[in-house]
């Protein structure tokens, strides 16, 4: 099986809620900065982020420039 990444930007964050809750991904802020761990709940204004340490961030849609998870393939 192999893995494609897929990323989503910021103004499709809220559309793709029930895609990317309950996926490990990375959240790519506009300050350049990454946080890698679980995405637990999506709002129309935060994204809830657990990390690999189990401390819970919720993190401003408006300062998220784009959310990238692996997806696996059947190729």
């Amino acid at each position: 099986m192999g893995k494609r990444q897929v990323r989503i930007f910021r103004k499709d964050i809220f559309l793709s809620k029930f895609e990317i809750e309950g996926k490990t991904g990375h959240v790519i802020m506009a300050d350049h900065v990454v946080h890698n761990g679980l995405i637990l709940q999506v709002t129309e204004r935060h994204l809830v982020l657990r990390n690999p340490r189990f401390k819970e961030y919720p993190l401003n849609l408006d300062a998220i420039e784009e959310v990238v998870y692996d997806k696996e393939t059947d190729y």
